[in-house]
């Protein structure tokens, strides 16, 4: 009789704990419902913070660096993707350090583009500027951006005028056209985020050690052709615990158990941005992270040499501008 009561006090102990985690568990539901409130939070947050700190004159300097493995490609079923330094291959580095004035609705950028190195030579402070620039831009009542170039050549300032369209040279995919409009460009695509809520994976903001911070995360994923997906999870595949064999479903599950098809992925990329601000919505800092995730074919293992497919992280660009505000 004593192991009758044993037995079934175990068992109404598992039934309360299984109770207990479908309780603590959201469905797919409540999660992607939870995450449009975070999300709209942020974007009130971050709306907030762009229309008080663009009522300042302000300056701000940094580099924006991106690291990337130069021998990555896909390759297929008979040949790796991923070659190691013993080819030839290895990590790169490019970087470009621009400094910014915003003076009324006048915003001027210089961009010092630097020589790519490998890993090796990065720490080399005697690293070549190879493009120089500088543009100035007024904002309009209505936000938009009108350019006029002043200043282009080398990268002292002094060398022979060239046109923009010449300068080929890129740090991150940002040409110098882009990195003179970048600043810009970045205040106006977080100033309001409700057009890209289906690429949002996670947004916090709050009240942390003496300042505000709004934090924000995308996803974007990649066919074979690389065009992107409509959103970074495929609704048909949430249901899902599993794929059928030759699926052209690219994702299944959610949250931190979704799961992706790589066999039709090309790419994945990630991004996030942090801003911090004072209580009164005046911006501290400016922080941008993204990580570039490719799809390969490579050895199961030293022993087992058949190809499979892998997905890892090959290029990464990061910055982070602190704001100096005129009093």
């Amino acid at each position: 009789m004593k192991r009758k009561v044993i037995f079934l006090a175990v068992v109404i102990a598992l039934v309360i704990s299984v109770t207990v985690l479908a309780a603590c568990t959201a469905s797919m539901e409540d999660f992607y419902a939870g995450l449009l409130t975070d999300a709209e939070k942020v974007n009130a947050d971050l709306k907030a913070i762009m229309t008080e700190t663009a009522k300042y004159d302000y300056t701000t300097s940094f580099d924006i660096t991106h690291y990337y493995y130069n021998g990555a490609t896909r390759g297929d079923e008979s040949t790796p993707g991923w070659l190691d330094g013993e080819e030839g291959f290895t990590w790169m580095y490019e970087d470009a350090y621009l400094d910014i004035e915003k003076k009324g609705e006048v915003i001027t950028t210089t961009a010092t583009i630097y020589l790519p190195v490998n890993e090796d030579t990065y720490n080399n402070s005697d690293i070549a500027p190879v493009a120089y620039a500088s543009a100035k831009g007024s904002v309009d009542g209505s936000g938009n951006l009108t350019v006029e170039w002043v200043k282009y050549g080398a990268a002292d300032g002094d060398g022979a005028a060239a046109d923009l369209e010449d300068m080929t040279y890129t740090v991150g995919g940002y040409d110098m056209g882009d990195l003179l409009t970048l600043w810009y460009d970045m205040l106006t695509a977080y100033s309001d985020i409700s057009d890209s809520y289906s690429d949002i994976t996670s947004a916090t903001s709050g009240f942390k050690i003496y300042q505000d911070i709004a934090q924000v995360a995308y996803r974007y994923v990649y066919d074979l052709d690389g065009n992107e997906y409509d959103s970074w999870h495929d609704p048909e595949g949430d249901a899902l615990t599993s794929l059928p064999k030759g699926s052209d479903i690219f994702s299944y599950g959610y949250d931190e158990d979704i799961a992706y098809n790589w066999n039709v992925i090309s790419a994945m990329r990630q991004e996030r941005v942090s801003i911090t601000s004072t209580t009164k919505d005046r911006m501290k800092s400016f922080e941008f992270f993204a990580e570039d995730v490719m799809v390969y074919y490579d050895e199961i293992s030293v022993i087992n040499k058949d190809l499979t497919l892998y997905a890892d992280v090959y290029a990464n660009t990061d910055f982070v501008a602190s704001i100096e505000i005129a009093e």
